[in-house]
């Protein structure tokens, strides 16, 4: 195949030619600014746990929010994202609230970002307003009102999300300062990832949402977990497999050992002795039966069949024999 009939002169002459608008290499000579979350990379895999906790939020959010406004709300999330805070940070709309979280006990913090037009209508809602009105271009920033406002959903956000990650972790989130530029609610480097999870909400009429922005590193540790399931489930589960378990291990076979009598003697005697030399020693009335070095059962040396045999009388441990061939059989 000719060149010519991939690419046209034009073409190539455009890719040959130095780019233009600031995007790509500069004169010769001169420095140009490399922003880091250009060439940091992105993880991408997903965390399967993440949507299950955004489904609970969702869910628990309904509840929450219908009560805080005195209306039916609906409720659904988007799938999740991971995203460098400095460009999520650059695309915010001004003006939000910035409502800081401390993600305890990890020592971290998060973020709950909602835009001026949501504010606005919780604030109209609460008031008894339908919802509907959109917010004045007069008010470049939110009102004090409007903030007291946005940090009790906030908390009601907060609550529902302690309990959609209690089953896979045990966090607390406390809320922290409620700012509008994001430069005063840095939560993290500019390069640092973060796990953003967007929830919509129709209220009123209207199709609004949130961004709950919480730091990469609360990924890792549920990154490969799956769905934990339901809090009864879940504690039922580690005493059924206990049950089975306790049953599978005392139907196992082991092989016993039994130590028949013990002596000391010195290192000069051990090194001197022949062939045909007798060393004494005292035979214990019982003996105790091990299971390579864990004492099991204790009995008395002597022959069944033809063959050497111990006759058990009582269970050197109880704790390690158990209830089952332990106690009731044993005793």
């Amino acid at each position: 195949m000719a060149t010519d009939e991939i690419l046209s002169s034009e073409e190539a002459a455009a890719l040959r030619a130095a780019p233009t608008g600031g995007t790509g290499f500069g004169p010769e000579g001169q420095v140009v600014d490399v922003h880091a979350d250009h060439w940091e990379r992105i993880p991408t895999g997903r965390a399967p746990a993440l949507d299950s906790i955004a489904e609970r939020v969702s869910s628990l959010l309904k509840t929450s929010a219908r009560r805080l406004l005195r209306r039916p709300v609906e409720v659904s999330p988007r799938a999740g994202r991971m995203e460098r805070w400095g460009a999520y940070a650059r695309r915010l709309t001004a003006p939000s609230s910035l409502t800081v979280i401390d993600v305890r006990p990890r020592n971290t913090k998060g973020v709950i970002c909602i835009d001026g037009e949501f504010v606005f209508t919780l604030a109209d809602l609460f008031f008894g307003g339908t919802g509907r009105a959109a917010r004045p271009a007069m008010l470049p920033e939110l009102t004090p009102v409007e903030i007291r406002l946005v940090r009790r959903f906030v908390a009601a956000v907060a609550a529902d999300l302690r309990e959609a990650w209690k089953p896979f972790l045990e966090l607390d989130f406390h809320l922290g300062n409620t700012e509008m530029n994001p430069v005063f609610a840095a939560v993290a480097g500019g390069s640092e990832p973060m796990a953003v999870q967007t929830i919509d909400l129709s209220v009123a009429g209207r199709d609004f949402s949130f961004d709950i922005v919480l730091p990469g590193s609360l990924v890792e540790p549920i990154r490969f977990l799956r769905e934990a399931g339901h809090s009864g489930r879940r504690d039922a589960d580690p005493a059924r497999w206990e049950a089975r378990l306790t049953a599978d291990v005392q139907d196992a076979r082991v092989r016993l050992r039994a130590v028949l009598g013990r002596t000391e003697i010195t290192l000069r005697d051990l090194v001197d002795a022949r062939p045909g030399d007798i060393i004494p020693m005292d035979i214990p009335s019982s003996l105790v039966l091990y299971a390579g070095d864990t004492p099991l059962l204790e009995g008395t040396f002597g022959t069944c069949q033809g063959s050497n045999a111990v006759r058990i009388t009582k269970p050197a441990n109880r704790t390690t024999v158990g209830e089952k061939y332990g106690t009731s059989q044993l005793d």
